[in-house]
């Protein structure tokens, strides 16, 4: 028996222990407006865990598969623990909404074959489409569990290697994986974490990352309940409006412990205003975790200094690394530990595949040490060796945190989980797919060998945005499109191209529907929007041999200026500062804001176009939803800009707003280098962990 499982105890085990232990920390406050949140204790919510539990056991099998579909808040952690306490698979799935994301839930549905999904009765009944128009979700049989009385908490014994819950990785909606993580898995995790970032009952954890994915999952919500202390979260899109949100729970909740992507750091640098800052207090930090993407040591750097007036030490910064199929992390940064960055030679990173150290250089952050019986390798992925120290390869790992593989799919496990190396015949390896180098222990993240695609830390699979892309316009030339990541800069993360190659008789054809079309289907159905899209002669996409699009030929060809290009559009920038009074009431205010967030003349905002066509993202929507809300005097959701997705749309959704638009608050300067765009909010929630 490993280390990780020894004296095994299972998180629904814990929950029932804490329940009947007089004077436990443990409780859960749950933010949705602006007052103190929901309170939930030990106890209480071992019950409503309880009433659900005996549901499940009441319509389901052992082991059975079971869809959670939830809103933010309390009852999303109750179902997901009524599931590991019934002895079921519990299933965390990002709600879909009208034509976005359906078609990654369907997939989902078919790949488990489950038939029972929880989730709360305003919820169903706000999306009774999903029954009426989508025949998969239609089929289920849907369980309102807030509707469900509390009954006393019994637990089903389970083993450290029996399954615990399905974690589907972000982006895939053509072939979804589903990586199996065990009850052992979790405990594993949780137990190393705990112990580097020094959690324990005195803690009080503050996240806003969504419960579906497995950061703010595991770290967010399970991690505190492993370790018995308070925590404190909150609506994912009350961040995404107005980041302040975040610092300010943590300064009125006296947080301990937080986590979120790079971007998410980038954001309070650059939208909280001075007077939101005066009010802050981060001197109760012990640990940030900076993780789910590419660590930007100038954010990290200009996150600190903006908030050392506030209490905020350069110490507290924590990178880390891992991926679903690692159940979590692999490495961390101690709390009690400055983050390491290093400076190299930028040129020898790329050439040679090697780090030197150059005073001056690119300088890269590390994302820790491995965690406690967590085995680090660095792999020539070709003759299968592990490398010096110094040297760049892929990362492979193996422990009592990896995953137990994709559910439903032997030769995809055998691929990532069973990986060896050349004359080793110890234990499995897990094939990250992520490159990188050791420096004396510390593991350093350079980019990625496969061609999956890594935006604001959610993952999308090339091949699904291919199809959306090629099927989008009659131009254009189906499977003969390449997608592909471009390359990250100083202040700005990775970014989306596209390269399509359209019909001979199109050639001469105006692109600016084509650029549309595409712009449209790829945000409606990854919830992601190019930075770029060219359009290419026929036949010019490079290719293999047996006739395999070359996606990296592509992008070297991209870089290099040298594809046989017919037309190309490049997404705008995002202008900075508030938009300046406008004449025309509401519908002047909201073309002049597009015009000054897009960073494009206002007389070329089309008001009956997407707002994809004026090249806001997710992120833009959520701050656009946030700016109507100051403005009216009244929340707007950032459903309503993608349920109402133009101008005008959107304006007719409004009716009633006041006929003079008064100028809304300015944004905070920049603090800190702008990226290229505000990206991929939904999906940037449906995955914010790093997921491999």
């Amino acid at each position: 028996m490993s280390p990780a499982v020894r004296g095994f105890e299972s998180l629904p085990a814990i929950l029932l222990r804490r329940a009947n232990a007089p004077g436990e920390r443990w409780e859960l406050t749950f933010i949705e407006g602006d007052g103190d949140g929901r309170r939930i204790n030990a106890q209480d919510f071992a019950a409503r865990v309880g009433g659900v539990a005996g549901m499940l056991r009441a319509v389901t099998a052992p082991g059975e598969p079971v869809l959670l579909l939830y809103p933010p808040g309390i009852a999303f952690l109750v179902g997901f623990m009524a599931c590991l306490a019934a002895g079921r698979v519990a299933v965390p799935v990002n709600p879909p909404r009208r034509n976005r994301l359906i078609e990654r839930v369907d997939g989902i549905v078919a790949d488990t074959g489950a038939r029972i999904a929880l989730t709360t009765a305003a919820m169903l009944a706000d999306q009774a489409w999903w029954r009426a128009e989508d025949g998969a979700l239609a089929r289920l049989d849907w369980r309102e569990t807030d509707r469900i009385a509390p009954d006393p908490l019994t637990v089903e014994p389970v083993g450290a290697e029996d399954v615990a819950f399905i974690q589907y990785t972000s982006g895939s909606t053509s072939a979804p994986r589903g990586v199996v993580v065990t009850h052992g898995n979790l405990i594993a995790v949780m137990q190393r974490m705990g112990a580097a970032w020094h959690i324990g009952p005195d803690s009080v954890m503050v996240t806003w990352l969504p419960a579906f994915h497995d950061l703010g999952l595991i770290f967010g919500l399970l991690q505190p309940l492993f370790s018995g202390c308070a925590t404190v979260a909150m609506v994912p899109a009350r961040f995404l409006q107005t980041p302040a949100r975040w610092l300010e729970a943590i300064t009125r909740y006296r947080g301990t412990h937080t986590a979120a992507p790079s971007f998410a750091y980038e954001a309070c640098v650059r939208r909280i205003t001075e007077t939101e800052r005066a009010g802050l207090d981060l001197s109760s930090l012990r640990m940030a975790m900076n993780a789910a993407e590419p660590i930007d040591p100038s954010v990290m750097a200009a996150f600190a200094e903006r908030f050392a007036p506030c209490g905020y030490k350069a110490s507290v910064s924590c990178p880390a690394y891992g991926l679903a199929e690692s159940t979590l992390a692999i490495t961390a940064n101690p709390a009690d530990a400055p983050a390491v960055v290093m400076a190299v030679d930028a040129r020898a990173l790329e050439t040679s595949d090697r780090a030197v150290p150059l005073a001056g250089g690119r300088e890269l952050v590390g994302s820790g040490r491995a965690l406690p019986d967590i085995d680090i390798r660095i792999v020539d992925p070709q003759a299968r060796r592990a490398l010096e120290d110094g040297a760049v390869g892929e990362i492979w790992a193996r422990g009592p945190a990896i995953a137990r593989g994709y559910w439903g799919n032997p030769g995809a496990t055998g691929e990532v989980f069973g990986a060896r190396l050349a004359g080793d015949g110890g234990a499995a390896w897990l094939r990250t797919g992520d490159l990188g180098f050791l420096r004396e222990g510390e593991l350093f993240v350079t980019g990625r060998l496969k061609d999956v695609i890594i935006i604001r830390g959610a993952n999308h699979y090339p091949q699904d945005i291919e199809r959306l892309a090629c099927r989008s316009h009659p131009a254009l030339r189906p499977e003969c499109t390449a997608a592909f990541a471009l390359p990250a800069r100083p202040g700005a993360p990775e970014g989306l191209a596209i390269v399509q190659e359209i019909e001979r008789v199109h050639r001469r054809a105006a692109p600016g529907p084509v650029f549309a079309a595409i712009r449209d289907a790829v945000w409606s159905g990854c919830d992601l929007l190019p930075d770029a899209i060219v359009l290419i002669e026929p036949g010019s996409v490079p290719r293999t041999s047996s006739g395999k699009i070359r996606r990296r030929a592509t992008r070297e060809a991209f870089l290099e200026g040298s594809l046989r290009a017919i037309a190309a559009w490049q997404r705008p920038g995002v202008a900075d500062g508030a938009p300046r009074p406008a004449e025309g009431g509401l519908r002047g205010w909201l073309l002049a804001w597009l015009a000054e967030r897009c960073g494009v003349p206002q007389g070329r905002i089309d008001a009956d176009a997407s707002f994809a066509a004026a090249g806001l993202d997710s992120l833009g929507a959520a701050e656009l939803a946030a700016a109507i809300g100051a403005l009216v005097g009244r929340a707007v959701s950032p459903a309503a800009v993608f349920d109402h997705p133009t101008p005008n749309r959107l304006l007719r959704h409004l009716g009633g707003a006041p006929a003079e638009a008064p100028r809304p608050p300015a944004r905070a300067d920049l603090s800190c280098p702008q990226p290229r765009a505000g990206r991929d909010v939904e999906e940037l929630l449906d995955l914010i962990a790093r997921d491999g």
